[in-house]
């Protein structure tokens, strides 16, 4: 998958963002506010859904993700749980998507996992703190947006391959010493 640019990803927080501040209150005239909080979350997390799948080769793998996605949606509809749960279960699909489409190492994905639990955060004191629709969803995919900045495969350096890398460098420095000795030696050698 070609991982999409930052500015980007910006460019998707903030249309998020707008579609859900102008959206939520013409929905709650409608269906009240609590249905249409879910409504919100539920749609653009979907729709974030397919915006990152945009450069995912296989398709059969997007129509499962997406059927996937759909069924979360639906059941979580269908069991109506408290606020709280429907962010946690909206941000973990996030996750596991992006765990899916970006990400080849295990600390890659916890990184990733960790992002995507400040991301929640900031969208909580942003809504606490504001009383902003808008600028709690702004917080949420504006940290989400950082994801692009976490490589693909972030491995820890084990010990034997650190000791590898610093005996291939005694090696290389050997390797100089020996060789500037010669060539001194050569010289020497040379002129009587």
């Amino acid at each position: 998958m070609k991982r999409p640019g930052f500015w980007r990803e910006v460019g998707v927080a903030l249309a998020l963002s707008i579609v859900g501040a102008i959206a939520y209150p013409a929905m709650a005239a409608f269906v009240g506010s609590a249905a249409s909080l879910r409504l919100i979350i539920a749609g653009l997390g979907i729709v974030y859904a397919v915006l990152l799948m945009r450069g995912v080769q296989a398709r059969a793998g997007r129509m499962i993700a997406i059927a996937a996605w759909l069924a979360l949606d639906i059941a979580l509809f269908a069991l109506d749980p408290a606020l709280l749960l429907w962010l946690l279960a909206q941000t973990f699909a996030i996750w596991l998507l992006r765990c899916w489409c970006c990400y080849g190492s295990f600390v890659a994905a916890l990184a990733d996992g960790a992002l995507c639990l400040f991301a929640l955060a900031a969208a909580m004191v942003g809504a606490a703190h504001s009383h902003s629709l808008f600028l709690a969803l702004w917080s949420y995919f504006l940290v989400q947006a950082l994801f692009v900045l976490i490589p693909d495969t972030l491995r820890p350096r084990t010990a034997a391959a650190l000791r590898f890398d610093q005996s291939s460098h005694d090696e290389d420095r050997f390797d100089q010493a020996h060789r500037s000795a010669e060539a001194a030696v050569r010289r020497l050698t040379a002129h009587p």
